[in-house]
């Protein structure tokens, strides 16, 4: 398993070619997942994607849901483009859509893929839905919901977040044997245990034999892609931002070498 950092627009004060340096100072690290919200945050991924590429690095993308198909879209164009460039398939991962209930959560997640994968190039993007957890005033969609979503679609594959699994059920191995075929990119984070997520990992860290338990089970299953670990930049350690990349990538290297 390649081990990704997840990178917003919180990294902007480290210009793409540092960040690049950062990584490559890493002894684990081989790419970067970006969060983007819309086209607007494009210009810092444009810049950041030319290090990628210079640097022989692993680019995912994280996408934002909320957006209209129309816009969804767009940005997924943009992300073909990117696919050219780079000379591979990017992995993109996405949320199930919410409602007032799971429902027609479920309708509403279904109906929204089954038009953007109509829209969409297949040879150069691979698609993913995340399994969530409950958030307060949302009852948002879990594995077991997102399951017969994704088995019914076979150009729809499973974006397994551990740190959500961790939180829902707090046993990362309770997966069938039909959705581990459909991973295709892995989240990792844990909790404070007071409600708040995407912690960073640390050595001391009270649910690391779990997490441990969830890594050791993708490498017992022959998981073979990536494993992006999703960070609060701010939650990390330092007093700047470029000090904080490092501890967070500093935390990925800890964890990545136990398994």
């Amino acid at each position: 398993m390649n081990s990704l950092i997840s990178v917003n627009l919180k990294f902007k004060e480290v210009s793409p070619k540092r960040l690049a340096e950062l990584i490559k100072n890493s002894k684990y690290v081989k790419g970067i997942e970006f969060s983007i919200s819309d086209l607007n945050e494009i210009k810092y991924l444009e810049d950041l994607v030319f290090e990628i590429k210079k640097n022989n690095l692993i680019l995912q993308i994280h996408g934002n849901s909320e957006l209209s198909i129309e816009e969804q879209i767009k940005v997924l164009k943009k992300m073909e483009d990117y696919s050219d460039y780079l000379g591979y398939k990017i992995v993109i991962t996405l949320h199930s859509l919410y409602d007032e209930d799971k429902e027609k959560s479920r309708v509403k997640t279904i109906e929204y893929f089954n038009e953007i994968i109509k829209n969409i190039d297949n040879n150069k993007l691979v698609i993913c839905l995340e399994n969530l957890n409950d958030i307060p005033l949302f009852d948002r969609l879990e594995k077991e919901y997102i399951t017969p979503i994704i088995l019914n679609d076979e150009s729809l594959y499973f974006t397994y977040d551990l740190g959500h699994e961790l939180i829902d059920y707090g046993d990362m191995t309770n997966l069938n044997e039909y959705m581990i075929k459909e991973i295709r990119n892995v989240h990792i984070h844990t909790n404070n245990g007071m409600g708040v997520d995407h912690m960073p990992i640390y050595e001391n860290d009270k649910y690391w034999t779990n997490l441990l338990k969830g890594l050791v089970f993708l490498v017992n299953n022959k998981y073979q892609y990536n494993i992006v670990y999703e960070y609060d930049l701010y939650k990390c350690r330092g007093n700047t931002i470029e000090e904080k990349v490092i501890d967070y990538l500093n935390s990925i290297d800890f964890v990545s070498l136990h398994y």
